[in-house]
């Protein structure tokens, strides 16, 4: 989805929210200030292929209410935020998805289990599965897989401290910030996501030790 079909989109959506009906061709042109509907026809074409909308004979607009079918999609229904006290509503109509792909499905991307519960101050618990970019480049505060020593892997926060040297810390405060010179410091990746099952979720998961 292009940044301008997410937009319309959104205002289809909106609209619906805002008058109970879906608009037309020539609303959803002029709400974008275009003289030509041919532009809008093409973008609601891409955006019925890919399973948002569907169009009658009259080409009549109307959401459509659960995910596109696509086995390759990690796209799920969005209902909004959830309390942790008064319990809320769950609407059976959705008008919005999650689509975590960009997360799920990377190229340069690989996944790693997590053992131990060194980074548990951001919210990495042990036995996640974590998603990595393949990168050999970090920013300051970045997480990162990185090699000591050509030996030793380890998932830390980065920082470059401009001086020949690497710290890497942990996110847990029974554990050291660790500085090692620069040359024996490796990224092999720049943490992208995490994965967790509570299928399989150990209790006391959180304070599991290496």
């Amino acid at each position: 989805m292009t940044k301008r079909q997410k937009e319309i989109l959104d205002f289809i959506i909106e609209y619906y929210q805002k008058n109970g009906y879906y608009p037309t061709l020539m609303e959803i042109a002029k709400h974008f200030n275009l003289s030509a509907v041919s532009t809008i026809h093409e973008h609601l074409q891409k955006l019925e292929q890919e399973g948002y909308i569907k169009r009658s004979g009259k080409g009549k607009i109307e959401i459509v209410e659960k995910s596109p079918k696509n086995e390759n999609s990690f796209i799920f229904p969005y209902y909004g935020t959830i309390s942790a006290g008064k319990p809320i509503a769950i609407e059976n109509q959705t008008f919005e998805y999650i689509d975590l792909s960009d997360i799920l499905r990377c190229e340069n991307c690989y996944a790693l289990r997590v053992k131990g519960n060194s980074m548990i101050g951001e919210f990495i618990l042990n036995d996640d599965i974590i998603i990595v970019e393949n990168r050999k480049e970090a920013l300051n505060g970045e997480i990162v897989v990185a090699v000591i020593d050509g030996e030793e892997t380890t998932l830390k926060k980065f920082y470059n401290l401009g001086n020949g040297y690497i710290k890497l810390v942990p996110a847990n405060p029974d554990y050291e910030p660790m500085i090692y010179e620069a040359d024996r410091v490796e990224i092999q990746g720049v943490l992208k996501g995490i994965v967790r099952s509570f299928k399989g979720l150990k209790k006391g998961a959180l304070y599991d030790e290496e």
